[in-house]
């Protein structure tokens, strides 16, 4: 030990309306004096129309009616002319499904979270689509499309039932989440966080494109593998920044093609008290292989692009490394820092074994540093961060070498990280998307 001495679908607003949202009112039980119950009874189950339901649009000629439970809204501007549904069953899961309503504003008109709803199905069109059942008028011949907002109220009926959300949200895990069978339920996923990548940035950035963004939720405990949730730029939170912590987020699952998207009805249903957390040790190896090929999220590290999109990621040829590059699209400039925490304190030196390919002349990406004021999350500007590259004999070897020690300062203790920052661009000329390749960071 040294001595002390010294971390839907905006895509297109389509008739049939795919986009998602919600707002929490825990005023359950109390009465609405105004509503008038519609007096009504289903006929026949969810389950029974979802299994007649085809790809191609047909028309229910049956006087029946079906009742669901209401777990979106667009009060918050995060749905878009769509209700999605759910059953609430004594026992088993719930099943969803969704209606298209060309209305501007469904909460107005009764279709608030745990509201019971009935629907009169003569008339309508029904479809699966994207594995779930969807109910509304015929558009262009062969698709669902809205309801008319002059006759909707003659198939859809909003009852003065509520049922609190929490006897309808189900609790899932990040692995369970993503499935057909949740479509259009309320569900709650436990132990996520943001990606790296969207950490700090706003939940809609303008600089996606489009009228949402795509940012990635992945497992607070074991990184890996990464889901879309999607941020419309209606939302009235959508230029706040993703925040840093962990714990659950809440919210309607959709679906846009075969991509799944994860919809919050507004901000409180993320639930993010938990801290972001890190291992900071003062001995160890990493030597990237209990990885999988691509991975890009990390349990204990934070891969974060201050400029551009790309990240580091994990490579496989004769063994597992960590590889950035500004190579492929986008083209854009990029700076990307991958940060490695370490108990400054216990550890004494560091080193790191380094490759090249596909060297561009001119081209070194790669810078070195040490911190012990970031917080994961933070503008990158605020922290003081040392640049230690010179310590190292970083040349353009296209093979594994080692690229030198660094020895810690006695005065830097506590926790802090080793910086490793990729700078590269596909929009110079000359391209400068020289491949680095990271491996054996050892610790000591």
């Amino acid at each position: 030990m040294k001595s002390i001495i010294f971390k839907s679908i905006f895509v297109s607003m389509i008739a049939a309306g795919l986009i998602s949202g919600c707002a929490n009112d825990d005023n359950y039980n109390t009465p609405n004096l105004g509503c008038v119950d519609p007096g009504l009874t289903a006929t026949k189950t969810v389950q029974q129309i979802i299994a007649t339901a085809t790809g191609t649009p047909k028309l229910y000629e049956d006087d029946d009616i079906i009742e669901g439970y209401v777990t979106s809204s667009d009060e918050k501007g995060t749905f878009f002319k769509t209700i999605s549904m759910q059953t609430l069953p004594e026992t088993g899961a719930p099943v969803g499904f969704s209606i298209a309503l060309n209305v501007s504003s469904t909460f107005a008109e009764g279709f608030t979270p745990g509201t019971k709803v009935y629907i009169k199905l003569k008339g309508l069109y029904y479809a699966n689509v994207f594995n779930s059942l969807q109910i509304g008028a015929l558009y262009q011949g062969n698709q669902i499309g809205r309801i008319s907002e002059n006759v909707w109220r003659q198939f859809i009926f909003p009852s003065c039932t509520r049922v609190n959300e929490n006897d309808m949200v189900r609790t899932v895990t990040l692995a369970q989440a993503y499935n057909n069978a949740n479509l259009n339920t309320l569900i709650e996923i436990n132990d996520v966080r943001f990606a790296d990548a969207s950490v700090g940035r706003k939940y809609y950035d303008i600089d996606s494109g489009g009228g949402a963004t795509n940012h990635f939720i992945t497992s607070a405990s074991t990184g890996g593998a990464s889901n879309i949730i999607r941020f419309s730029s209606f939302a009235p939170f959508s230029g706040n920044r993703v925040p840093s912590g962990s714990g659950k987020i809440r919210g309607v699952m959709t679906k846009y093609n075969s991509d799944f998207q994860f919809i919050v009805r507004y901000e409180s249903d993320i639930q993010l008290s938990g801290d972001r957390s890190f291992n900071y040790l003062g001995s160890f190896t990493e030597n990237f292989e209990s990885y999988v090929a691509n991975q890009s999220n990390f349990p204990n590290y934070f891969n974060k692009p201050f400029v551009g999109t790309k990240v580091w990621n994990i490579k496989t040829t004769a063994s597992k490394y960590l590889e950035m590059s500004s190579f492929g699209t986008p083209n854009e400039d990029n700076k990307t820092m991958f940060f490695v925490p370490v108990d400054m304190t216990a550890a004494n030196t560091m080193t790191f074994k380094y490759k090249v390919s596909f060297p561009v002349t001119g081209h070194a990406p790669l810078k070195v540093y040490y911190t012990t004021n970031y917080t994961p999350g933070q503008d990158i500007r605020n922290a003081a961060i040392v640049d230690i590259t010179s310590s190292f004999n970083i040349g353009t070897s296209q093979t594994f070498v080692n690229a030198g020690t660094f020895t810690i300062p006695a005065n830097v203790t506590g926790n802090g990280f080793f910086i490793f920052e990729y700078t590269g661009s596909g929009l110079t000329n000359p391209r400068l998307t020289t491949n680095f390749g990271i491996d054996d960071i050892v610790v000591n």
